[in-house]
């Protein structure tokens, strides 16, 4: 077999939309890896910008890089991992989101994790957060010390599969960022790839459906960073019900699927009640927010019964946040209450 039909040990797959703006530094990050042993997929989804002119460019440079830009936008970045990794010749597929960059080491550091150990499914690094200007916000550890209340992400680790389900992953996503993640394509196709129709949680579910056949392993060298755009992250997390939908069928499947401790899948349930609670007012107000959300509603009060003071509670804080903001003194408020309070409010 000549040199030029060989496949590659990895397969690196691009999925854009409309991030033009960071094109160049994603893609320049990946071609300067210190492992080489890569082809490169730039997937378009119809962008209406002029993405498609920077992703030719590429393509004509560097012959280990083919384009597949579609002809109809499908609206769903799932859809465009699962079209790429159908494409993908790799053992090994590294989704690098269009949006965020990495370190040089990345790849071979993670290639190494999983030629070491054929059960890893996952293997995944450390991630800083950065802004739309390339600047670090923080690491992503100080989100997992909010969430977890532990310093476990501060070590390299491995773990089986379904323990990372029942223990970590019914709290949230440990797996913040696709593009902080090499995967192993036999794993993600015999767990079916990702839904395609879900909307914010896609990945989180994905990621449980992976480790229940497959191993993980953790890296806590900050490898890669994922861009953070405030609002559009916010807005998406509070849109709807839909949210909250996809995380209670996670959890079920995660139930279904582990021997979880009672304790935890309780305190799980309570947490996630309580988000939905504070979500109702971020919603876009639609003919159907009503009835979706009295549904939760009597869904979260067999898992918190006291769920309604929650809703109460937060309506008052946020009048009273809006009184804050009018008044321009709401940011100091909220520098204050982080003093008094630490660990228990968190930004990011």
């Amino acid at each position: 077999m000549s040199k030029a039909s060989k496949a590659p040990l990895v397969s690196v797959i691009v999925p854009n939309y409309n991030h033009a703006p960071y094109l160049k530094e994603r893609i320049d990050s990946i071609l300067n890896q210190t492992f080489q042993d890569f082809e490169v997929l730039l997937l378009d989804d119809c962008s209406t910008d002029h993405s498609r002119d920077i992703l030719n460019a590429y393509a004509e440079k560097e012959e280990r890089i083919r384009t597949h830009f579609n002809t109809e936008n499908t609206g769903s970045t799932f859809a465009q991992w699962n079209k790429g990794v159908s494409l993908a010749r790799g053992k090994y597929v590294w989704i690098a989101e269009s949006d965020d960059s990495c370190d040089v080491t990345l790849l071979e550091k993670l290639v190494t994790q999983l030629e070491a150990d054929e059960n890893v499914g996952i293997a995944f690094a450390q991630s800083y957060i950065v802004d739309e200007q390339s600047e670090i916000i923080n690491s992503f550890n100080e989100n997992y010390k909010f969430i977890y209340k532990s310093d476990r992400w501060e070590r390299d680790f491995k773990i089986k599969g379904t323990e990372e389900c029942a223990h970590y992953l019914i709290f949230s996503n440990t797996i913040p960022n696709a593009s902080g993640a090499l995967m192993r394509k036999s794993v993600y196709e015999a767990c079916g790839g990702a839904e395609t129709n879900w909307k914010l949680n896609g990945d989180w579910f994905f990621y449980v459906k992976m480790l229940l056949i497959s191993d993980l392993s953790y890296l806590s060298e900050h490898l890669n960073f994922f861009r953070f755009h405030q609002q559009t992250q916010r807005q998406n997390a509070r849109a709807d019900h839909v949210v909250y939908d996809e995380i209670i069928k996670t959890l079920h499947y995660i139930e279904e699927h582990t021997e979880v401790i009672p304790e935890e899948i309780n305190r799980s349930w309570r947490e996630i009640a309580g988000w939905w609670g504070g979500s109702l007012y971020h919603q876009k107000f639609t003919k159907d927010f009503v009835k979706h959300n009295w549904r939760l509603y009597k869904f979260f009060r067999t898992k918190r019964p006291r769920i309604l003071l929650n809703v109460i509670s937060n309506s008052i804080f946020i009048f009273i946040g809006q009184i804050l903001e009018f008044l321009g003194i709401k940011k100091a408020v909220k520098s204050l209450r982080a003093k008094m309070f630490p660990g228990k409010y968190f930004d990011y």
